[in-house]
């Protein structure tokens, strides 16, 4: 058995799975959406705007490099055959083992969502040290990894699914068979938005898009 590392269990607002700190901003916004769907345009947007955005792929990346916790806690549970010759993870193997198997991606996250939460939550005291009222947090696997309590607001951005494809597969470099794979295994994008609170539609445009960018951002100010 892989054995996770645990942090102080700090309840959430509404007293569900959340470790977190109470130093945190008066508000943190959660924002998700499907693979590809533009989630990070959004962030970017947002981020122009002087909202502080937190990337948590970004952070996924991070805690699994060479020497890390959680890399070596994914090596313990899967062997040295995830690592390339210079001992970084092999991100394509890895993910061809996720999208294979179910069990394997459910121990994946469980090694590696736990490393990422705790420092996401390190980063927004920080923020909230620096006087951040409003901060954005980018979680691909918002729901997926139940994350949900922990955030004041939602927000979900949708797209077509072909488009999300399509787009998925040329980021990648990947086959269309390969990209609709990993876009299964993730909550439908209509029910991330039905348990959100706001909803962007990126479906017309990078103009439309900003439009509905600015909207947001004159409510999120007013929350």
């Amino acid at each position: 058995m892989v054995s996770i590392p645990l942090h102080p269990n700090i309840i959430s607002k509404k007293g569900k799975f959340c470790k977190r700190s109470s130093d945190r901003p008066a508000k943190v916004i959660g924002l998700t959406g499907g693979i590809a769907s533009g989630k990070s345009t959004v962030g970017k947007m947002l981020s122009k705007q002087n909202f502080p955005v937190i990337d948590t792929d970004k952070l996924a990346r991070e805690v699994v490099e060479p020497g890390k916790p959680a890399l070596k806690e994914l090596v313990k549970a899967f062997g040295t055959k995830i690592l390339k010759d210079d001992k970084t993870l092999d991100r394509h193997r890895m993910l061809e083992m996720i999208l294979t198997d179910a069990g394997t991606r459910r121990l994946v996250e469980n090694i590696i969502h736990p490393y990422v939460f705790k420092r996401m939550d390190q980063i927004l005291q920080q923020l909230a040290a620096s006087e951040n009222n409003i901060v954005i947090v980018e979680v691909p696997l918002l729901f997926e990894a139940g994350w949900q309590d922990f955030f004041d607001y939602i927000i979900s951005v949708v797209a077509p699914e072909s488009i999300c494809t399509k787009r998925l597969a040329e980021r990648k470099k990947m086959s269309i068979d390969m990209a609709s794979r990993w876009m299964v295994i993730q909550i439908p994008q209509e029910v991330k938005a039905r348990k959100s609170d706001y909803v962007i539609h990126n479906n017309a445009g990078l103009d439309e898009l900003q439009m509905q960018v600015n909207h947001l951002s004159r409510v999120l100010r007013h929350l």
